[in-house]
């Protein structure tokens, strides 16, 4: 499907979230308006490259007003084949083969859901735009989804920019929303924001984030009137209460129990420390301090013989006079009388 362009002014809508975009966005136009390079974009959020496109294409009509700019949603590259084909019959193929001036019309292709497109498509699209140069083309792919994921490019060579739009952090969202507020636009980014964080919610499961702007205060609660008690829900919070006490109060036992068991662990502690101490003071030996040194045998000392004297004397044989033996007792003489 072909859908010609004609951008309206973008004053309302122009604005970015990083000054860094718009150095981007005006190097990208260059490229394409004056160097004959084709764009791949890719964006996970689609409404967040359809902002950042519409700034692009501006941008180029500004730049370049003589290109002519064409819109394709296409499930396969039939219309975009057809369309080449009917470009290159205006052409002789040493027309189409050859470079085209700097000065002449181009003709700018925007492609919805590149990412959709098989690889060898995208590839066949690739090589008769660089092999026909003269039929002066240019592509601009649109692709939504996550990096890396589209290997198709490379048929392109060095003929074609990537450009991975980031989306805003939460510090980028309000630096956009003070500075629209401050323009007096702040509808156009508060719309914008609302529909890249709904695709991000949708994509998680959670709820939708809501802004300052889109609070509105909830009514006040109305008190609800007192439910009588029947019996029966009167005696099952009579239970429930007395289980609720029987816990709260295990729960106070068995605190104070570790309460006590800790203190008589640590009075233990104290006192098995003040007996080593003591035992440390009476007997010091016994750990291995002030131990006295073992005493080491003194060598004797050798007789030496005097000169007179032999080294190795006789020893001669004992004499009765030498080792007398017991006095034998002898018998008392009689005395005569007188």
């Amino acid at each position: 499907m072909n859908i010609p362009v004609s951008t309206p002014s973008q004053a309302m809508h122009d604005f970015v979230f990083r000054s860094a975009d718009r150095m981007r966005i005006d190097g990208c136009a260059n490229a394409i308006a004056r160097e004959g390079l084709s764009l791949a974009l890719q964006c996970e959020h689609e409404a967040l490259m359809d902002h950042y496109l519409g700034l692009l294409l501006a941008r180029l009509q500004q730049q370049a007003p003589e290109h002519s700019i064409e819109v394709y949603f296409p499930t396969n590259t039939d219309s975009l084949l057809a369309r080449f084909n009917e470009v290159l019959a205006r052409q002789s193929v040493e027309q189409a083969t050859q470079t085209p001036q700097a000065a002449s019309k181009a003709q700018i292709w925007v492609v919805h859901d590149a990412h959709a497109l098989p690889e060898n498509e995208v590839q066949l699209l690739a090589r008769l735009i660089q092999n026909f140069p003269g039929a002066n083309i240019r592509a601009i792919l649109l692709m939504v989804g996550s990096r890396g994921q589209h290997h198709s490019l490379a048929a392109f060579g060095r003929k074609i920019l990537r450009w991975e739009i980031e989306a805003p952090n939460p510090e980028q969202s309000q630096a956009a929303l003070e500075l629209a507020r401050a323009e007096g636009r702040v509808i156009p980014v508060q719309q914008l924001l609302r529909r890249i964080q709904q695709r991000s919610w949708a994509e998680s499961g959670a709820p939708t984030a809501i802004t300052p702007d889109d609070f509105v205060p909830a009514p006040p609660k109305t008190a609800a009137a007192p439910v009588p008690k029947t019996p029966s829900r009167g005696r099952l919070d009579g239970y429930y209460q007395h289980g609720l006490e029987a816990i709260q109060k295990s729960q106070r036992a068995l605190k104070q129990f570790r309460h006590q068991h800790l203190k008589t662990a640590l009075i233990l502690g104290i006192i098995l420390a003040a007996s080593a101490l003591v035992m440390l003071w009476v007997q010091p030996e016994a750990f291995g301090i002030g131990k006295p040194p073992t005493p080491t045998a003194s060598p004797s000392k050798a007789v030496t013989p005097s000169p007179g004297e032999s080294a190795s004397p006789e020893v001669k044989p004992a004499t009765a006079a030498d080792n007398p033996g017991p006095a034998v007792p002898q018998a008392p003489t009689p005395s005569t009388p007188r």
